[in-house]
């Protein structure tokens, strides 16, 4: 395998952090979290990152609360993937996909304010990315190519954008309706 992406890959990511910016008005590539995101070096450690993030779900429901476990096992899933073949060994990206993609699900976190009303839709919203994570994983099983890690970064672009959909609803207090949406077009393939 090449040990880098084609430069329409790299552009692709590039823009998707782009508009995850436009979008959130945060950057997922300069801020506290995702330099401390880019310092873990197991899903545990992430894990720890975003129980951060999310003080409030702690403090309503405590670490063995549904969003805890939802997020735990998300995680677990993104990071099974972002240490397979097909995204191992300098892809050409600065920043990760994986890593992204974790930022962006601490972003979202931290833009939850009314932990009541956006619990149970955040638990829904963490099983189907864990849902859909774990399908995507059929793809680190065959044989690691520059198309099929192309394939599996563009997929993790549209999460990433997934993500954002989902902090900029949050900020305008609509998360329930955008995960319905979600679950019946994007995910429920």
């Amino acid at each position: 395998m090449s040990s880098t992406l084609s430069p329409d890959i790299q552009s692709l990511f590039g823009s998707a952090l782009s508009e995850y910016e436009k979008r959130t008005g945060t950057s997922l590539t300069d801020n506290e979290l995702s330099s401390r995101l880019r310092s873990c070096d197991s899903a545990d450690s992430v894990i720890a990152v975003l129980q951060d993030q999310a003080q409030a779900f702690r403090k309503y429901r405590g670490d063995r609360g549904r969003v805890m476990i939802r997020l735990n096992q998300a995680v677990n899933a993104l990071y099974t993937l972002s240490t397979s073949p097909v995204l191992v060994g300098g892809i050409g990206i600065p920043f990760p996909p994986a890593t992204a993609i974790f930022a962006g699900i601490g972003t979202l976190l931290s833009a939850i304010k009314d932990v009541s009303a956006s619990y149970d839709a955040l638990v829904e919203l963490f099983e189907l990315i864990e849902n859909f994570l774990r399908r995507l994983d059929i793809y680190t099983k065959v044989e690691s190519t520059t198309a099929m890690t192309e394939i599996v970064v563009k997929i993790l672009v549209e999460l990433l954008a997934t993500l954002a959909l989902a902090t900029q609803q949050v900020k305008q207090g609509r998360l329930s309706g955008f995960i319905l949406r979600v679950n019946a077009s994007f995910f429920a393939h």
